[in-house]
Parts: C-alpha cells; sequence; structure tokens
C-alpha cells in the first residue's frame, strides 16, 4: 500500500494559483463591463456634448440673422425665411444632420420690439451606451430680439385749450411712409374726462423711426358748430407727423403744415404761423438723436377761426444715450 505523500508547504502556491485561475477569469469579466460601459459612455456623452454646442451655435446665429431683418410687423415672415435659411445651412454641415429638427418663431416683444426663437432637437444614436437607451436627445433654444431704446414721454405739462377732444398717440413709422393701422396707434394722453397727465415710457428698436399721432374731436368737449375747416361737429381727424403736411390725411386740401412744431431747447415758438414742410425732428430715430429732448406743439386746427396757437397738445419726448440694457452700437441681442 502506498503511503500519501505529504505536500511541501512551497507547492501550496501553485496548487492554490491552479484552483483559482477559472475565479479570476470570471471576476474580471464581471469587472470589464462597467469599464467598457463607463469609456464607451464617455465617448457617447463626448458626441452629444459636441452636437450640443455646434447646434447652440447654429441656432444663436440664425436667431440673430432673423431678428436682424424682423424691423417691423410686415417682416415677420422674412424674418422667419432668414432664420430659417441660416439653420438649414448649419445643419447640412454637421455629422447627424439626418438626425436634428428644428423651429424658427418670430414674435412681437412689444409694438416696436421683435425677436425670433430658434428651437432645435436632434438624437444621437449611441454606441457603448446603446444597452441603457439607444439615442440621447440634445436640445438648443436661442432667442434674439431687436436691442431697444427707452424713450421717456413727459406729458406731465399737457396743454388742451380748446373745446375739441384731443389725443396724442405714438407709432412706428410704416416702411411704406404711409398712415399706421388703428391698431398701430398706442395712446399716450386724451383731455377726455377720465383722463390725467403722466410720464411714461415705451421701447423702441434701434433705428426704428417713430412718429406720432393727435387725434382730434370738433367739439368733442363742448360744442361750437363747424370749425374752420368745414369739420362737423364731432367728426374725428388725425393728424400724422410723419406725413407732410402733419394735417394731410385729415384735411386732404390743406396744403400748409398749421398743425405741429418743434423744438430741441423747450423755447418759445411763434403763434399764427404755417410752414410748407414738416419740422425738424418730427419723427423720432434714437440711433440719430440719442439723448436728445424733443418738445412737440401741436395745434389741433379747431375752432371757428383757426388762431395757429400750438398749445392744444404739448409734450417732450427724450431719447437714452445708448440702447436699454445693451451695448450703443448693437443692433440685435441675444436674450436666450
Amino acid at each position: 500500500m502506498r503511503m500519501p505523500v505529504a505536500s511541501s508547504p512551497r507547492d501550496t502556491p501553485c496548487r492554490f494559483l491552479t484552483d483559482c485561475r477559472g475565479t479570476f477569469a470570471v471576476w474580471f469579466g464581471v469587472m470589464l463591463v462597467p469599464v467598457l460601459l463607463i469609456a464607451g459612455g464617455g465617448l457617447d456623452m463626448m458626441r452629444a456634448v459636441q452636437l450640443r454646442s455646434e447646434l447652440q451655435a447654429a441656432a444663436d446665429s440664425a436667431a440673430l440673422a432673423g431678428a436682424s431683418v424682423y424691423v417691423s410687423a410686415t417682416t415677420s415672415s422674412t424674418a422667419q425665411a432668414t432664420a430659417t435659411r441660416f439653420m438649414a445651412n448649419a445643419i447640412a454641415r454637421m455629422p447627424s444632420a439626418a438626425n436634428v429638427t428644428f423651429t424658427a418663431t418670430p414674435s412681437a416683444a412689444s409694438a416696436a420690439v421683435y425677436s425670433v426663437a430658434v428651437a432645435a432637437e436632434a438624437r444621437v444614436p449611441n454606441s457603448i451606451l446603446s444597452m441603457v437607451s439607444s439615442e440621447t436627445a440634445v436640445t438648443v433654444l436661442s432667442e434674439a430680439r431687436s436691442a431697444g431704446y427707452k424713450l421717456a414721454f413727459s406729458l406731465s405739462s399737457f396743454a388742451s385749450n380748446s373745446a375739441d377732444a384731443n389725443s396724442i398717440y405714438w407709432y412706428v413709422v410704416p416702411a411704406n411712409n404711409g398712415i399706421p393701422s388703428n391698431s398701430d396707434l398706442n395712446l399716450l394722453f386724451s383731455n377726455t374726462a377720465g383722463s390725467s397727465s403722466k410720464d411714461i415710457s415705451a421701447v423702441i428698436g434701434t433705428g426704428q423711426k417713430i412718429g406720432f399721432a393727435l387725434k382730434n374731436v370738433t367739439g368733442g368737449i363742448s360744442s361750437y358748430g363747424r370749425n374752420g375747416y368745414g369739420a362737423a361737429p364731432g367728426s374725428s381727424h388725425i393728424f400724422y407727423s410723419h406725413l407732410v403736411p402733419p394735417s394731410s390725411a385729415a384735411y386732404a386740401l390743406q396744403l400748409f403744415n398749421c398743425s405741429l412744431q418743434t423744438t430741441t431747447q423747450g423755447g418759445l415758438l411763434s403763434n399764427g404761423f404755417c410752414s410748407l414742410g414738416a419740422p425738424s425732428n418730427a419723427t423720432v430715430n434714437c440711433n440719430q438723436t440719442p439723448g436728445r429732448k424733443i418738445t412737440y406743439k401741436w395745434n389741433d386746427m379747431g375752432g371757428l377761426v383757426d388762431d395757429k396757437d400750438y398749445n392744444d397738445a404739448v409734450f417732450n419726448v427724450t431719447c437714452p444715450s445708448t440702447p436699454s440694457g445693451v451695448g450703443a452700437t448693437n443692433t440685435v441681442v441675444l436674450t436666450r
């Protein structure tokens, strides 16, 4: 009978290694899965981050391009088409162009400030991360608007020394220099019951030109019959400062400017005076008159005989020195 041979202490590590070799391989395989997920997931996320950066830059450029041509209510479609074209051209140069969708939306931030928003979404296919999710969603949003000047209207010294009802409005001068629609008129003040003098402000886009309208109702406060221009009691007449003369829409045969005078010094104007053309600063463009205060003095051409006194509507308008909240030379700015 063969007796068992006692193992030598130095043989034990060899047998241990032989016995554990399969276990080590199992543990290595188990640990390899999360390592691959972390490494591969990092590559997938890096691709998503890079695409997001490219997509954000494209959306910013498209929004700025659209806002730069959105200068009036009638240019909304032009702004949308411009932003869409810029975005489409940028996407065509991206590696994942087939998976990108976007929208370009123009909107009126106010009566004179317009904005364009561009929203885009992309689906980035995952490689290693496909075991968790087949793709990663990337979304961006950008909005640009025209930079604005905050105009100050001072009507605390508003005067109306007539029996007519008078209201003052501001409006953006139409691109065709025509008559603005009633919906584009923004009320500043009225001398009718219930109105009171006040100082207010409004934001207009840089480069935009605004005008002022005087709406006159013959005998709107106390009736006196027809006025010196033949207007019937209760009839309305609107004078627009950008027209020459401003009263040409109210009285078609009126050839002289007997309705508006302006000054930038706050000085007195001569009564009983009519001119052939529009006064200086009949409209306001803050790019051209930064920091300037303009006084508007209207004659409503009412009464049995027009006294041309230019005290039926008096107010001040002041342009700031720089656009509100942005650099002095910017015309459009990103807001988000």
